[in-house]
């Protein structure tokens, strides 16, 4: 079995040659930090110092989607064409990005698509005309019912690969290693059960020798957890509930010790955070990005909405004013939470939206970067741009609050108190508390940004380059008639709509420092698709409809563009291979804003899709044809087309 500290080839030499040749080393390259040199986040870390290699979902565990390439740059990415695709076999949702790693003295890239999950490894050795050297799909004891259970699409966010193996996870719940070279399974695990409202969709992260993952379901009545597992065996190495009891959440006398008033052991309400029992159906699920950063030994993830969305039934109170009295916060939902790797402990916790009453999960990535910032220089933080309209800066060692500006426009809150409460000032006029009454709020359910990633240039770390949902709801709480996990939870009716028409998605570059938007690009279409910066000083970015960008990062000015055969909702990645600079990304209309094409839902419905069908409609995203191609792009472009059939897959 191959591994990724095994000695380079002739043939890997060369490949690194010819990078340095053509001016392509540049850039910063990511530390592999104070972790074992033996261990598998140490070889990822070790890979990403090769500019051209994409080892990890984000790139890096950091998740800057920073590429240090610079042969495509401002002066010629109009040049850019068409090199190859490649078939992801699959028509849902396509919400991740492939990984570029060498194995075996060969240039490797592996994906997987959304469901049912199809696993490709391709030979990138003749670049321009890639081998697909083996594909697996799960198909003993596969869970079709999961398609119907999954909240939201059938998406995959990505795989990851480590010490000769691809891990993967399937949306009904197992956590799968082939073996890299020949995509056989090394071991497979159940590890969410959809009985219980459990799917999977994050891409997890390799930390020290263990891949960490969760699963989603909040609006299925789930509980969230989240588990280490050994990257060689599989077998759980330790997992905690992110509510319940203090030992559930896993919380010691020592977490949140540098800022107690974001919660400790003492104040910590456990069980009593929601009302008798609820907390057993209560959310707080992972479902999106995690970071990690081997010198501290922490990884960093977020939680979702605390389930369902009818807020009433989770305070033991009647009044709005009670229930926000910070008694029942439904902690850890809607929190970020920083884990100690080797034993799962809560170090420090910090609940962005306490007694969420806007389903504003917490579950968008935590970028890790070195910034100057109140006086202390390349301090370690941690960004966060959350769905509820705010972009939080944090110690990442304490989780001291240093920033939280609003990115777009928010009416639910007047501010996130830094440096006193640290709690957002809330309005109750724009807070969806009684049943049956309708309530105006911005930013809508999905956010000013849900889980589609930002970048950033970690030598620039105050400018982000943010794709942005630019739409608002109406929210209407309903009676609750269930309490059963597997079932539908969210018990409200939410209409969303551009509070200025023809602007329904915006990149822009922000400032986290000065919450100054240095600029933006507008788009009449959704931009639920993450974003790409290189050294080259371009910022990839596509859209809904399919038009893929490459704009200059210093002012937005677009440099070229492609339209593509369906939405993009994936998540750009360059690399490169002797000497010649790609980038690639998946197409593939779906996600939470593209559900009503996916699963072919009626438009009619302003309230379908838990209100993603009245945007899809506004936008006629019924014209937009479903996909599932990964394309890929390269100065000069290529003549060759790589198309892999759907039914071999095995």
């Amino acid at each position: 079995m191959s591994s990724q500290n095994s000695g380079p080839t002739r043939q890997f030499r060369f490949y690194v040659t010819a990078l340095a040749c053509l001016g392509l080393v540049v850039g910063a390259a990511s530390a592999a930090g104070a972790t074992s040199e033996t261990s598998a986040s140490a070889a990822i870390a070790k890979s990403a110092q090769n500019p051209g290699l994409w080892p990890a979902p984000g790139r890096n565990n950091d998740l800057t989607r920073f590429s240090p390439l610079t042969q495509i740059n401002t002066s010629n990415a109009g040049d850019m064409q068409f090199s190859w695709s490649q078939s992801l076999s699959s028509l849902r949702g396509q919400e991740g990005q492939p990984i570029v790693v060498e194995v075996g003295g060969k240039p490797m890239m592996f994906l997987v698509s959304g469901w049912p999950n199809v696993v490709q490894g391709l030979d990138l050795s003749n670049p321009d005309n890639p081998v697909t050297v083996w594909n697996y799909v799960k198909k003993d004891g596969r869970d079709d019912s999961a398609v119907a259970i999954a909240c939201c699409d059938t998406v995959n966010r990505g795989l990851n690969y480590a010490d000769g193996k691809v891990i993967f996870h399937t949306l009904d719940g197992y956590l799968i290693a082939l073996d890299a070279l020949t995509g056989k399974v090394d071991w497979s695990d159940k590890i969410a059960h959809t009985e219980k409202g459990q799917t999977m969709t994050a891409a997890g992260v390799i930390a020290g020798n263990n891949v960490i993952i969760g699963y989603g379901g909040a609006e299925l009545a789930a509980r969230g957890s989240i588990a280490a597992y050994s990257i060689a065996t599989g077998k759980k190495v330790w997992g905690f509930f992110n509510n319940g009891t203090a030992k559930d959440v896993g919380m010691t006398a020592g977490t949140n010790k540098a800022v107690p008033k974001h919660g400790t052991l003492k104040t910590y309400r456990g069980v009593n955070e929601y009302p008798e029992g609820e907390y057993l159906r209560g959310g707080a699920t992972v479902w999106g990005w995690l970071s990690y950063d081997p010198k501290l030994n922490l990884v960093y993830y977020g939680t979702s909405n605390p389930g369902t969305w009818s807020p009433t039934y989770r305070c033991k109170y009647t009044t709005w004013e009670k229930c926000n009295d910070g008694t029942q916060d439904n902690k850890w939902s809607l929190s970020i939470i920083a884990r100690n790797v080797s034993t799962g402990e809560m170090v420090w916790a910090y609940q962005l939206t306490p007694y969420d009453e806007w389903d504003y999960d917490a579950i968008n990535e935590s970028v890790l970067v070195n910034m100057d910032i109140d006086g202390q220089k390349n301090r370690p933080v941690l960004v966060h741009f959350d769905r509820n309209g705010f972009a939080y800066v944090l110690d990442r060692r304490t989780g001291q609050l240093l920033r939280a500006h609003n990115y777009v426009p928010v009416n639910w809150a007047e501010k996130i108190d830094v440096g006193g409460t640290d709690r957002p000032i809330k309005v109750k006029a724009h807070s969806p508390f009684s049943v049956d009454k309708a309530v105006q709020a911005c930013p809508s359910a999905m956010g000013g940004k849900d889980q589609q990633p930002v970048a950033v240039d970690p030598s620039n770390p105050q400018v982000f380059f943010v794709p942005t949902n630019q739409w608002c709801m109406e929210d209407t709480p309903l009676k609750r008639t269930s309490t059963q996990q597997g079932s539908g939870y969210s018990f409200a009716n939410v209409y969303m709509y551009e509070p200025t028409p023809g602007l329904a998605g915006q990149v822009q570059a922000f400032d986290v420092d000065t919450g100054k938007i240095i600029w933006k690009n507008p788009n009449k279409y959704q931009t639920w698709g993450g974003a790409l910066v290189t050294a080259g000083g371009v910022v990839f970015y596509g859209d809904m409809v399919g038009d893929f960008r490459a704009v200059d990062a210093k002012t937005g000015n677009v440099l070229w563009q492609r339209k593509l055969g369906s939405g993009i909702i994936g998540n750009p990645i360059s690399y490169a291979v002797n000497g010649q600079q790609y980038v690639s990304v998946f197409t593939g209309i779906g996600g939470w804003s593209g559900l009503p094409v996916a699963a072919g839902l009626n438009f009619s419905d302003k309230f379908g899709a838990i209100g993603a069908t009245a945007m899809a409609k506004v936008t006629n995203l019924n014209l937009v044809p479903q996909g599932g191609t990964l394309y890929t792009f390269r100065l000069g472009g290529a003549e060759h087309q790589n198309v892999a059939d759907a039914d071999t897959a095995k």
